[in-house]
């Protein structure tokens, strides 16, 4: 057996990492929910919250990468939920100066 054989180099190295058929955070909204379902004897209702999640996490990856949900965050939640240091807190609209 060859050393190529024993390893495997991909095409593209800027692919993110996948699970079966689905990237690994596609993968967490589709499979999460429907674990979480199945613990509460609700399987079919878990199971279609996470294709809800994973069609929507699709679309917006889709529209804009997957920097979008980061974004949305940064502009929605807190300003301590996401600690960021380098930017402003999205609250404050004017500086003055």
């Amino acid at each position: 057996m060859g050393d190529s054989a024993r390893h495997a180099i991909p095409r593209r190295l800027d692919d993110p990492e996948r699970w079966l058929f689905w990237t690994v955070d596609e993968a967490a909204v589709l499979l999460g929910p429907a674990l979480l379902g199945l613990a509460a004897n609700a399987f079919i209702t878990g199971l279609v919250a996470g294709a809800g999640g994973w069609i929507l996490l699709r679309r917006v990856k889709r529209g804009g990468g997957a920097h979008v949900v980061r974004y949305a965050l940064y502009w929605f939640l807190p300003d301590f939920a996401l600690r960021l240091k380098g930017t402003p807190p999205s609250h404050v609209r004017r500086y003055v100066g």
